[in-house]
């Protein structure tokens, strides 16, 4: 029983690490990804 509520511990640390992660430094406006001369928005 310890086992199953240290696997679900960790997923959910995991999954919240995950989106403080991707929410703050992976994720970008387009006006910031497509930011070449090739291409206006």
């Amino acid at each position: 029983m310890k086992a199953i509520f240290a696997g679900i511990l960790a997923a959910a640390v995991l999954a919240v690490a995950a989106a403080v992660i991707l929410d703050t430094s992976v994720q970008r406006s387009a006006t910031e990804h497509y930011q070449t001369e090739g291409v206006r928005l």
